[in-house]
């Protein structure tokens, strides 16, 4: 009881007895289906084609007879009819006032719902009829301490005879009814009380309220996850922006401090050799002011004086003017310098954007196809390109042949480009396209893992959704399917040693036949999750080893047979590992974001970083039977010289729903390249 005292002083409030469109007191309380209740008069007008579109959640609502034909809100009725009664502080006695008496009420009866004054409230309590009648305080009535028995007196008027109450329910109708309309119009019908409807309905409708709470809870997890997503992507959105700026203000700090120092070694330069000029340009000038001098003398003589004076003078002059004719100017050791910019490279700044961002798990919008084109940004269109001559070069401009030395390069200034100067090669063609079948699969394919069987043998490529190795001919030919055994782990990395398979999973090194039969596996060195593997003809297989940024070397029969730790190098992670016929291994460093040339010796011969070539996130690296060195780099491949000093993009893409993923070089020198959306194009320079 105290509840429900408490609940109705919470709700006999002129705020939740408010409209919330004309901000007054209901008037005709006319509820939606959404359980919102405006004014009759105030919905009127928002009807429009028989529809009604709530002003608080926009449900609409079909009304094809207007406002008037919506339910009325009787429950805010009857708390309003509360809330005007506790709210009126000029209450006259109600008995004396048909007695044309006014005298200030002092009590309620609230059986006969009449204010009494003091002397009526005596005779009220005396007379027979109202003997039992509860009669009460009227500050106690206005204070709210018997809302809830008048609200349990309340009754509503049947509509069609206003003198009898609702007090019985019609089955039959689904309506309330008055005891008339029982004994008329429903007298057929099944009838119920309307306590007995409402005892019968209660039960259901407390189980659906209750089921609300699971509702409300599940919404709220839903709204703390969206919460947690706005405060990653503010925390994400603030961390790239502080990134991005320091970046930025990284390089500039950078240009600006190689602007200096290329500036005062020029100045310095320009200083001595000015200098030097100054002192030549000196000499020069005696040495023609005393030839002027001795011609205007010699002349003056010659033709002023006399034979004997000519010919006394004569020795004299003939010696001075030998002696001028045979001076041989200081040599003027001058040099005029020229200007090499490291990132003067056109398709350098006509590339895809130097930032951009990566949305994990995005997915392609479409079917339609997108494929690596080569790299023509300063080519010919293909509308434009020769039918007889289909290997164009990239770029139309002449190329520089070879790198300026280090001797020609500032010496304050950072290692030179490797890619500034480099040597454009013929434009690729691509001669297969084919996508990964999941005719077979239970789940779309996701290629890890690619190796080519040699002359011409194949391709295999390592689906780590599937657990298995799909093999295609060198046409793009799906042949087989190769189980790969069981594995707590995903498989990333596969790699052919003469004829045994060897297939990384988290940290085990599995060894198979062609035809997936198992054979043994090792443990490996570190904890890392995935391992990158590749193979050196039929000798050993190389792991990449991450964080340990070191190379381990296994025969075919399991044994470790060399390992490969670059000296003084540590804070890296070792990703993709390529190694080419001089033993040379070639490994994308994912942290440094780098690419790593190194001898079995341990020493490393370069480092492609970031800052000095085209590089920006070295991915997957493969070489071919020259020892090219080729690169997945975000949205485009690129390749690089064997010892690293000249690269160019030859593949590029600007779709960023079509990334490059692993590629292989075959011994016929194709290149194979897999996208992340399932796609294998096959290229040939």
């Amino acid at each position: 009881m105290a509840l429900t005292f408490m609940s109705l002083q919470e709700l006999i409030r002129e705020d939740f007895l408010t409209c919330k469109i004309c901000y007054d007191l209901y008037t005709v309380p006319k509820i939606l289906p959404c359980l919102h209740s405006y004014c009759q008069h105030c919905l009127e007008p928002l009807v429009r084609d028989g529809a009604l579109q709530c002003p608080e959640c926009r449900l609409q609502t079909d009304v094809p007879g207007g406002a008037s034909n919506l339910k009325t809100n009787f429950f805010i009725n009857s708390l309003l009819e509360l809330f005007q009664i506790k709210h009126n502080r000029d209450l006259a006695c109600t008995v004396c006032s048909d007695a044309q008496k006014i005298l200030t009420a002092t009590a309620r009866c609230l059986d006969c719902k009449d204010f009494l004054c003091q002397s009526c409230t005596q005779g009220h309590c005396c007379s027979r009829l109202t003997l039992h009648h509860k009669v009460v305080k009227l500050e106690e009535f206005l204070a709210g301490e018997y809302d809830a028995e008048m609200r349990l007196l309340q009754e509503l008027c049947c509509q069609d005879h206003q003198q009898e109450a609702l007090r019985f329910f019609c089955d039959t109708c689904s309506a309330p009814i008055c005891r008339d309309c029982r004994m008329l119009d429903h007298f057929q019908h099944k009838v119920v009380s309307m306590a007995n409807a409402v005892q019968r309905e209660r039960p259901s409708v407390e189980q659906l309220i209750d089921s609300l709470a699971g509702t409300i809870t599940c919404i709220s997890e839903q709204e703390k996850a969206v919460e947690e997503t706005i405060d990653k992507l503010k925390t994400s959105g603030e961390n790239i922006k502080e990134r991005i700026t320091k970046y930025v203000d990284d390089i500039i700090s950078y240009l600006l401090a190689q602007k200096e120092a290329v500036l005062g070694e020029l100045s310095a330069f320009l200083t001595q050799q000015m200098e030097g000029c100054r002192l030549v340009k000196e000499e020069l000038q005696s040495q023609k002011d005393k030839a002027i001098s001795t011609r205007e003398f010699s002349q003056r003589v010659l033709y002023v004086g006399k034979d004997y004076e000519i010919l006394h003078l004569e020795g004299m002059i003939r010696n001075r003017i030998q002696e001028l004719q045979t001076y041989i100017p200081r040599k003027l050791e001058s040099q005029i310098p020229e200007l090499a910019i490291a990132w003067d490279q056109p398709e350098m700044l006509s590339e895809a954007a130097l930032f951009s961002l990566v949305f994990p798990r995005e997915q392609p919008e479409g079917d339609m196809e997108t494929v690596f084109e080569p790299d023509s940004e300063a080519s010919a269109s293909p509308s434009e390109e020769s039918e007889d001559d289909p290997d164009l070069p990239l770029d139309s401009e002449d190329q520089e042949d070879s790198c300026p030395s280090s001797e020609e390069s500032a010496p304050d200034t950072p290692d030179k480009n490797p890619s500034c100067c480099s040597r454009r090669s013929k434009r690729p063609k691509r001669v297969c396209t084919f996508e990964v079948d999941q005719c077979w699969s239970q789940a779309k394919p996701n290629i890890t893992g690619i190796a080519v069987l040699p002359h011409a043998g194949g391709i295999l490529l390592l689906d780590q959704e599937n657990d298995e190795i799909k093999q295609y001919s060198a046409s793009g030919h799906f042949q087989q399917s190769i189980p790969l055994p069981d594995s707590d782990g995903v498989f990333c990395g596969i790699s052919l040693c003469g004829d045994v398979l060897a297939c990384s999973s988290d940290s085990f090194l599995f060894f198979l036949t062609l035809e997936g039969k198992f054979l043994r596996k090792l443990l490996l060195r570190g904890s890392e999750s995935s391992y990158a593997i590749t193979s050196y003809e039929d000798s050993y297989i190389a792991v990449s080893e991450g964080t340990l940024c070191s190379i381990s070397l296994y025969s075919p029969s399991g044994h470790c047979v060399g390992r490969v730790a670059p000296t003084d190098y540590h804070g890296g992670k070792f990703l993709f590992i390529a190694v080419n016929d001089w033993e040379e291994f070639i490994v994308s460093d994912f942290i440094k974001k780098q690419i790593v040339i190194i001898e079995k010796s341990g020493l490393i011969l370069n480092v492609l970083k970031t800052s000095h070539s085209l590089l920006t996130k070295p991915f997957s690296v493969c070489v071919d039977v020259s020892s090219n060195i080729f690169v997945v780099d975000q949205l485009k491949v690129i390749k690089f010289s064997p010892d690293g000093e000249t690269g160019e993009v030859v593949l590029s893409n600007q779709s960023r729903l079509k990334r490059p993923r692993v590629l292989a070089v075959d011994d016929g020198g194709r290149l194979v390249l897999v996208q992340e959306d399932g796609y294998v194009h096959i290229y040939c320079f």
